[in-house]
């Protein structure tokens, strides 16, 4: 194709098509996406929380993204787009949008708030983001096109919730500069005076919901079949005139007449207009219902033009008689796609990680539990009109060519059949089985800790929401530790993008909100982004869940994530106090430095935090990776007898460490990063990780009664390399993973069988072919 055909992009020549992206439909904890496609750009719709990781797993390429539009400022809706910029900044790291030039975020008010609090981890200089907020017009005024080319022309459609100022009174993070200090104009939640903030501690949070915003998308008319016959039989001879007409310009015919190019082409194919459309809440019903720019869509003059709407709004919004009311005023013409009412389908989003866990179920259904409470609802699928479908993940509607017009469901992926998959295993892998049988019991011939041999299950419970490193894959998400110590509350060690999706994957909707709800405090080990960024959407639930007046939850963490989170704050209620994680320390030897003075409130948090929890050793621990980073160890001393008392340790991201290795003795698990194998070692000390022999040898050091190996690079998307380091006393964690107290002594006996099981996968190195359409 010549580069006059590349840079064509006239309607008359383009295909166009709009796609639900279902990141996390599946889960409800973030608004999907919709790309908007031609053959040369693409209109992304919100990028919520584990976008990264759908386009990683649908083999999508985004390299042609012109804009993301979001249609809301809170996590739910751009939770991803942190670790979508890393990606395209990070070419390295396989970037999903390398080599690309730069892109364009729109957004309602609050947008610029958004990219300044994320700017403390992303450098958004160097993928050239250009940010578009708006929001700020004369109330009344119609909104100017965001987008405007020869392919579509976007408009926005402000909502803003009943009770909140109109568009334009909120104050503007633009102001705020940098985002060092939020607007004062914003409501803020009750929760600090002056003082209370100069500490530190307190973080004010707006009390109201951030507006939202649909899109209006208008593809422009197809010019109709130019007619050379009828142009000479007006007098226009062939040549430049023709050209003229074809381009929709008038001529002089030889007669002198003059020639419309409507006296010589066929009719107008009419541009269809696409609705994205997202209402946060009912809150937001009277200004969906009463837009005058969507009313015109509805019942006005553009009715008859309005092909598919495409519905993101939450599914106790689109099941509200007054939605169904405002969708059935668009008549019959028009698609109505209600990606909420997917979540019926039971077709995981993560589908190849769903099967992943079918399998190692087999293996051992304690370790690797399956979970069946998906659908926040009774699970029954609504009746829908004629003219309605629910927008299943990777649903397809063409616009163009007419010919193709409507509904394609041929990508939509099925759901995982569970029980074929397990008896599959165990048809064609009786290997992988005895393997694990050779192994026998996980204690034969050792003594137990106490704590262990006592066999309760109700000390803690481990729970891996992301055991890769950097990027996520397929198979392992970014960082995130669930601790559950049950009638103790919780606590959440590193909680990177989609920890909230993943906590529900693994226990539920319902018993995943419980123990957002029962949460004591949120311990951070360092500023890199994949072990944060799903921090905000987690507070932000767990503030939804709890009403605006509920207790601050505690977070540990760097420095600079205060400044982060001060920004998020500013854009949906979220309570919370933070503490630097150094203020949970030991104090520095006899002859160091010495740290600076915790604050008494801050010092009460904390030693409230962990008097609830029941533990008697709460200390983060200086490791060797960036500045500010830590380890972390828990500790529940023994009962008056001598029995019942555990130690966890977790290292974060670190080289081995000798004060790691000092504060992990006689631990019942460490849990210690392994990002690479032993043959990159080199790599392992530039980047500041460790190789897998470091991270064994370092358990072995502690005298650790087991070593769990976590945070691995994805270049082992399955599976790390499996070799003589795995002795005794290792085991290999994978997502949705529970470890209970009781289960530690069994962690290396499945090991054998694991690096069975995925041998012959990694050697078929499974290609599948790319969706040509996002190709």
């Amino acid at each position: 194709m010549d580069k006059r055909d590349n840079n064509d992009l006239s309607a008359a020549n383009t295909t166009a098509s709009v796609q639900v992206l279902g990141v996390g439909s599946d889960t409800g904890a973030s608004v999907p996406s919709a790309l908007l496609f031609f053959d040369r750009q693409r209109f992304l719709f919100n990028a919520g929380e584990g976008f990264q990781r759908f386009c990683v797993e649908h083999r999508i390429k985004m390299g042609k993204v012109s804009g993301v539009l979001a249609t809301r400022t809170t996590t739910e809706a751009t939770g991803g787009l942190p670790g979508m910029l890393l990606s395209m900044a990070d070419t390295s790291c396989g970037g999903l949008l390398a080599g690309h030039a730069g892109m364009s975020v729109y957004g309602p008010t609050g947008l610029n708030t958004l990219v300044n609090a994320f700017r403390t981890f992303v450098n958004v200089r160097d993928v050239g983001l250009k940010v578009h907020e708006f929001g700020g017009a004369t109330a009344g005024a119609a909104p100017a096109p965001l987008v405007s080319n020869e392919l579509v022309t976007i408009t926005p459609v402000l909502l803003a919730a009943v009770g909140t100022p109109p568009a334009g009174q909120q104050g503007s993070a633009e102001a705020a500069g940098e985002g060092v200090e939020p607007s004062a104009k914003r409501p803020r939640l009750e929760g600090g005076s002056e003082g209370q903030q100069s500490s530190g501690m307190e973080i004010a949070s707006v009390a109201v919901e951030s507006p939202a915003a649909c899109y209006i998308c208008e593809l422009p008319d197809v010019p109709g079949k130019f007619l050379p016959q009828k142009a000479a039989s007006l007098g226009v001879p062939r040549g430049p005139l023709f050209g003229k007409l074809v381009k929709g310009e008038e001529v002089m015919a030889a007669n002198g007449q003059v020639v419309r190019p409507a006296d010589v082409m066929e009719p107008a194919t009419p541009g269809p207009v696409v609705l994205v459309v997202d209402c946060p809440s009912q809150a937001f019903m009277p200004a969906l219902s009463s837009s005058p720019q969507l009313l015109d869509c509805a019942s006005g003059a553009k009715r008859d033009k309005v092909a598919v709407v495409v519905h993101l709004s939450p599914l106790e919004v689109v099941r509200l008689p007054a939605y169904r009311d405002w969708l059935a005023s668009f008549g019959t013409g028009a698609t109505h796609i209600l990606v909420a009412e997917s979540i019926t389908s039971n077709a995981p989003v993560m589908r190849k990680s769903a099967v992943l866990q079918a399998k190692l179920n087999v293996l051992d259904p304690t370790l690797f539990p399956l979970c069946d409470d998906g659908a926040p609802t009774d699970g029954v699928a609504a009746e829908l009109p004629a003219n309605c479908v629910a927008g299943t993940n990777m649903l397809r509607y063409h616009l163009r060519p007419v010919a193709k017009k409507g509904v394609d469901a041929a990508d939509c992926p099925a759901p995982v059949d569970v029980a074929a998959e397990q008896a599959q295993l165990r048809e064609q892998r009786p290997d992988v089985l005895e393997a694990l049988a050779a192994t026998g019991s996980p204690t034969d011939g050792e003594q137990l800790p106490s704590s262990i041999a006592a066999g309760q299950r109700d000390k803690f419970e481990v729970t891996f929401l992301g055991t890769g490193a950097a990027v996520p894959s397929k198979y392992r998400n970014v960082t995130g530790i669930h601790v559950n110590l049950f009638g103790r509350g919780g606590l959440l060690m590193d909680c990177g993008e989609g920890s909230y999706g993943q906590l529900r994957r693994r226990f539920g909707l319902a018993a995943a909100d419980e123990l957002i709800r029962r949460l004591s405090l949120v311990w951070i080990s360092h500023i890199h982004a994949d072990h944060h960024v799903g921090l905000p959407a987690v507070l932000a639930a767990r503030t939804r869940l709890l009403g605006p007046d509920c207790p601050p939850l505690l977070v540990l963490g760097p420095r600079p994530l205060r400044r982060a989170l001060q920004g998020y704050a500013q854009l949906e209620p979220m309570r919370f106090r933070f503490v630097e994680a150094a203020a949970t320390a030991a104090p520095p030897p006899e002859g160091a430095l010495a740290q600076s003075v915790v604050p008494p409130e801050a010092q009460a948090a904390i030693d409230a935090a962990v008097a609830s929890m029941g533990l008697s050793r709460f200390e983060s621990v200086l490791v060797a990776h960036c500045a500010h980073a830590y380890g972390l160890v828990l500790e529940r001393a023994a009962s008056e007898d001598g029995t019942g008392g555990w130690k966890l340790v977790f290292s974060g991201d670190t080289r081995p460490c000798a004060r790691l290795v000092e504060a992990a003795k006689g631990a019942t698990l460490l849990i210690h990063e392994a990002t690479f194998e032993d043959s990159l070692a080199e790599e392992a000390v530039a980047k500041k990780h460790c190789t897998t022999s470091e991270a064994v040898e370092a358990g072995a050091q502690a005298g650790a009664f087991r070593t769990l190996l976590t945070h691995f690079s994805q270049r082992y998307p399955k599976i790390p390399v499996v070799d003589q380091n795995f002795q005794g006393t290792v085991g290999i964690a994978f997502d949705l993973m529970s470890v209970n107290l009781a289960d530690v002594p069994s962690l290396p006996r499945i090991v054998p069988a694991l690096k069975l099981l995925f041998k012959e996968e990694e050697e078929g190195n499974e290609d599948e072919p790319q969706p040509q359409m996002l190709s």
